[in-house]
């Protein structure tokens, strides 16, 4: 009895910890991050929804957003746990840009629909003449989901993005690839799904599940593949 109970905190000290980054114009509030909340709270030992634009969306930058990762990480109970990295769309492509530059304690990333080649896509689906006015007058409205509104954002975001791969590289875990597991909709207007197939083809250690489905994701049987796929992640970081 005395060896069960010595060995029980031990083991609850291990549980991992998921970090939801949301994506763009979006918040602590997103939809699927509260929803996937609710799902793994019996199976992990902290959740949570870092405001990735720190309150100032018009100042966001990929270096900021980078730092409250970082700070979000740092923040966590020094209780021995794995993390696991849970990004949307954008938030997709920050979890996996931090996998492969690598963080202390990450033993798996789940990538929804996320937003490889953003920069490029982005850029050409605004035009040269929108770019161009966003370079001359320094911002340009976005729509921002939390706010239910267009909010001005500073051109120090571009600039900030301009230096990032298309594709992440490969992240690894000590030596060995570190899992990694995407969803994507087949019918994703805004992130061709293609670059799912490109990241995963290229990578070891990456789960590709391709859905019928756009890039909102939001329909039941999305939701209950996303937490299927974070359980899994969660149940390989206890190895």
């Amino acid at each position: 009895m005395s060896d069960h109970t010595t060995g029980e905190p031990a083991a609850q000290a291990r549980r991992t910890h998921v970090l939801y980054l949301h994506g763009f114009g979006s918040g602590p509030t997103t939809e699927k991050g509260v929803d996937l909340g609710r799902r793994l709270a019996d199976s992990v030992a902290s959740y949570g929804i870092p405001a990735l634009d720190g309150g100032d969306f018009p100042n966001l930058t990929m270096d900021g957003m980078l730092r409250r990762v970082d700070a979000a990480a740092a923040s966590l109970p020094a209780d021995g746990g794995p993390l696991v990295l849970v990004g949307s769309s954008l938030g997709g492509y920050l979890a996996a840009l931090i996998a492969a530059q690598g963080m202390p304690r990450l033993a798996g990333a789940l990538l929804i629909a996320p937003a490889f080649g953003f920069t490029a896509d982005w850029q050409g689906k605004l035009g040269p003449a929108a770019v161009a006015r966003w370079r001359s007058e320094g911002s340009l409205p976005f729509h921002h989901y939390a706010a239910g509104a267009e909010v001005p954002l500073k051109i120090g975001f571009l600039e900030s993005c301009q230096h990032l791969p298309a594709l992440p590289g490969q992240a690894f875990r000590g030596d060995r690839p570190l899992p990694v597991a995407i969803v994507h909709g087949r019918q994703d207007a805004v992130v061709d799904h293609r670059q799912s197939v490109a990241y995963t083809t290229q990578r070891d250690g990456v789960e590709l599940h391709l859905v019928e489905g756009d890039h909102r994701l939001t329909e039941s049987r999305h939701g209950e593949l996303i937490a299927w796929c974070a359980r899994d992640l969660i149940c390989r970081s206890a190895g």
